[in-house]
């Protein structure tokens, strides 16, 4: 670990002691000329393009199924989804709870690794 530090101050010594070069009047040039640019990436492929079309005639079709359904069947189905909402909230005090402590455990695995790479010296 000395060595590093000796190496250091010299290096330290030297970008003091020599004078600073003037700058190439052509740097801009040269450095623009060597990068190289790739054409972007599509950004909507044919396998979006196809799942944007089957959830498109799905909710069309529920749409027109929904249109065509008799009154009385919609009224069931009224009555169904109240009696599942309210089942729900009498029977499920436990979700909240479990819906928090699933999202903490979530977000702890995904800060955690993260946290012990930043922490740990990699040159071991």
């Amino acid at each position: 670990m000395d060595n590093r530090l000796k190496q250091d101050a010299l290096i330290e010594d030297a970008l003091k002691s020599h004078p600073l070069a003037p700058m190439p009047r052509d740097i801009t040039t040269s450095v623009m000329a060597r990068i190289q640019t790739s054409p972007r990436p599509v950004l909507v492929t044919w396998n979006d393009f196809a799942i944007s079309l089957v959830i498109a005639i799905t909710i069309g079709a529920l749409f027109i199924t929904a249109q065509s359904l008799p009154p009385i069947a919609l009224a069931k189905l009224r009555i169904q989804f109240i009696l599942l909402h309210q089942g729900f909230i009498v029977n499920a005090h436990w979700f909240l709870p479990t819906l928090f402590f699933g999202l903490a455990l979530l977000l702890a695995g995904l800060a955690i690794p993260a946290l012990i790479k930043m922490t740990v010296n990699g040159r071991r």
